[in-house]
């Protein structure tokens, strides 16, 4: 038996790091597959619960400088313990940075701003010599000052650096720590080596100040400004990785934290938490919903348009459903929970977009590729680099060889950034499906994000789906009064044909307020009800016998009949339309109905009639799917057609499961989440043209995000290996090309 698990891991730096964790989880007994998104520090692991534990999947940390927790099943990923962890983090990081930029500004100031070096030496030498020190001892006292402020950034501020380092390489492979710790101390080692290089020498006096100079000044400096520009930059990478998780605490801030449920008689505010399916709950006008739950007193309208995206309030009564997160708009509301905790819909809601935006576009591969090898081959071009401008080029002014030969190869070890690379494609998905939830669009993983985009052809069943699933009275022979008894009557059935004839009772202004199914005969008193299957009902009202089927009868006398249809809905054909004209994918319908009524829908909504599949039966539905993808395929001969197939998730479960998309229309507030890979909450089929345009918008995203990794990396290490940029600047542009990354995916929220 397979079982999944979520873990939030801690430590993580960059790619490499988050594939170091994948590499061990691999080659782990029993488990099946694994993912880890270095975008929001979480991993799932599925395994064979058979041949391991969950301790076996903890164990696996154990030889790595990570941690990681289980996160609960019933947790979201981003709960009120993660916020917390977080945001110490974050204060500590800031600290420490503080600390760093405070002791790098006095580093530079007194190795860089003309005579500061030699002031503070002057000073520092006059209290250990005669009072006269000479200009070798001067710069020594100013080299070891430098030194001084210098070692609580490198190995205070910079820990964090070689701790990482460590627990890469013992984990057998090189991740942007060991960049980062390799640059910085071969810099530090230089300077100390050329601090005490008159010490060595045993060389004071002033006849021996050429030579000290020729050996060139220490790089403290470097060293310094080196790690301070990665914490910053590690603090920038934070915040706006922070930011990719807004989606969600959004969506898990509909919820109001306590809940007023009545227990023992006697009403009471309890947490969310504590709520359970049967509570008694009381919601008063212009409150938050906080359960699923059924009206059992009282109506009011209900604001769906935070779940749902629908502006207008949706007007609810006893019997009717609502969903946790919603706003009570008017009345006062006494509700039966249903589903509560991880079975709520916006729990599930929450739970869907989290596993999509932890999972892993196939496109990652090749940036996962690439950071497999990174480090090592950036190690070769560093080492390459040094033997170059060691061997072939000689040194000007009064740099000595060894000075001219490392720092181009220090600049090309910290310019190198592994982690851009590493952010690119979890930044994009974690974006861009948190805002596909915002418009109501929950896409289940990368993989169905990016097969989307590649979509050639669309199979939509007709019922609920194209058509708006509830048939509507379209012509009626019937008088007012002989309506009026009639609709009476149907107010006692919950068949759709009788909610058909109560609606259009009451747009003719005969039937008043009367809801199908309520019992509410609108003050009419109906006797001896009686459902006859197949054929209609019958009873007495105001004395009258009166039976309705498709056609009324009242006293035995044929008042008239009505027509049925289930009309498409409003957006069918525009959307239809749109994917077949602006993109080039193939529209087919699929129904069970007979070929004449089929034919019509598909006229109206503009679906080729060589395209319609009448007459078939929910199993038969996975087949034709199967047909459009195998005359596709066969007649493009450009490998394997992409073929969607959209219905209700119930009956249509066999096609969902054979199409290479199942889209699912969510009926209402009953989502239908785990049906299919991708859920349009608003049962719009526009949105499937919203989906089509969001994915695209998001591949784009991420094609730009490898794009502007990689040419960083071709751009710059050339640069600092020819000498163009220093040290210090390449450790800046290294931690603002992640940041970079990062803030591009932030532009997904201006998707519309």
């Amino acid at each position: 038996m397979e079982k999944k698990i979520r873990l939030a891991i801690e430590g993580m730096h960059c790619a490499n790091c988050a594939m170091n964790i994948e590499k061990h989880y691999r080659e782990t007994p029993g488990v099946v597959d694994v993912a880890v998104n270095l975008a929001n520090n979480t991993g799932t692991v599925t395994f064979d619960a058979d041949a391991a534990t969950i301790d076996d999947m903890l164990h696996v940390f154990d030889d790595l400088s990570f941690t990681a927790e289980v996160i609960p099943e019933d947790a979201p990923l981003v709960d009120e313990g993660r916020r917390a962890k977080e945001a110490a983090r974050t204060r500590r990081d800031i600290r420490v940075f503080a600390a760093a930029a405070v002791l790098t500004v006095l580093i530079v100031a007194i190795g860089m701003v003309p005579g500061w070096h030699m002031a503070v030496g002057g000073t520092l030498a006059s209290l250990f010599t005669d009072g006269h020190p000479t200009h070798v001892q001067a710069m020594f006292a100013g080299n070891i000052a430098l030194l001084v402020l210098t070692v609580p950034v490198q190995f205070c501020c910079g820990a964090r650096f070689y701790k990482g380092a460590w627990g890469s390489l013992k984990g057998g492979s090189a991740n942007m720590d060991v960049l980062v710790a390799l640059g910085t101390s071969i810099a530090f080692l230089f300077s100390l080596w050329i601090t005490f290089l008159p010490v060595l020498r045993n060389e004071w006096t002033d006849a021996e100040v050429a030579l000290a100079i020729n050996d060139g000044m220490p790089y403290f400096e470097t060293c310094a400004m080196l790690i301070t520009f990665v914490l910053l930059g590690k603090i920038l990478e934070a915040r706006a990785k922070g930011a990719t998780n807004q989606a969600i605490e959004a969506l898990m801030n509909l919820a109001p934290p306590t809940a007023l449920v009545v227990r023992g008689g006697r009403q009471q505010e309890v947490p969310l938490a504590q709520v359970m399916a049967g509570d008694t709950v009381l919601v008063r006008p212009g409150e938050k919903i906080p359960v699923d739950a059924v009206v059992a007193e009282g109506s009011s309208e209900v604001d769906e348009s935070m779940l749902t995206g629908e502006s207008l309030p949706v007007v609810k009564g006893p019997g009717d459903e609502v969903t946790g997160g919603t706003v009570n708009a008017t009345g006062s509301l006494t509700l039966k929970a249903l589903r509560v905790g991880a079975d709520s819909t916006l729990a599930r809601i929450v739970r869907a977009v989290e596993d999509a935006q932890g999972s892993k576009a196939p496109v990652q591969r090749m940036a996962d590729r690439i950071a497999s090898v990174f480090v090592p081959v950036i190690l070769l071009i560093a080492l390459a680099t040094f033997l170059v401008w060691f061997f072939f080029i000689p040194p000007e002014g009064v740099n000595s060889l060894l000075t001219q030969s490392l720092m181009p190869a220090i600049a090309v070890i910290c310019v190198a950034c592994p982690c851009a690379l590493g952010l690119a494609t979890p930044t994009a998905l974690m974006v861009g499906m948190g805002k596909g939830a915002q418009l109501g669009i929950l896409i289940k993983d990368g993989e169905v994000m990016e097969r989307l985009g590649k979509l050639d052809a669309a199979v939509f069943d007709k019922t609920g789906t194209i058509t708006a699933g509830t048939p509507a009275v379209v012509a009626c022979d019937v008088p007012d009064d002989a309506l009026r008894l009639a609709a009476a009557l149907e107010a006692r059935s919950e068949h759709p044909l009788a909610r058909a004839v109560c609606a259009y009772a009451e747009q003719r202004g005969v039937l008043g307020t009367s809801q199908p199914g309520s019992g509410d005969a609108c003050g009419l008193p109906v006797e001896d009800f009686q459902a006859v299957v197949g054929k209609g009902v019958r009873g007495i009202v105001e004395g009258h016998e009166v039976f309705v089927g498709s056609r009324v009868a009242v006293d035995g006398v044929d008042k008239g009949g009505f027509s049925f249809r289930d009309e498409p809905k409003p957006d069918a054909r525009a959307a239809i339309a749109e994917l077949e004209g602006s993109y080039g994918i193939g529209c087919y319908m699929v129904t069970g109905d007979e070929a004449e009524t089929a034919a019509a829908v598909a006229a109206e909504v503009g679906i080729p009639a060589d395209h319609v599949f009448a007459g078939v039966l929910p199993l038969a539905k996975a087949e034709r799917v199967g047909e459009v993808r195998d005359g596709l395929s066969s007649g493009s001969g450009s490998g394997r057609a992409v073929v969607a197939f959209a219905g209700d998730g119930i009956n249509d479960a066999p096609a969902l499961a054979a199409a290479d998309i199942g889209i699912v229309m969510a009926s209402g507030t009953d989502v239908a989440i785990d049906a299919g890979q991708m859920v349009l909450m608003r049962n719009r089929l526009s949105d499937m043209v919203v989906a089509l345009r969001l994915s695209r918008a998001i591949m784009r995203k991420i094609k730009q995000n490898l794009f502007w990794a990689l040419i960083y990396n071709c751009i710059m290490i050339p640069l600092a290996a020819v000498g163009i940029l220093a040290p210090a600047l390449a450790g800046a542009a290294m931690a603002l090309s992640s940041v970079t990354v990062v803030c591009n995916s932030l532009l997904l929220k201006r998707f519309r």
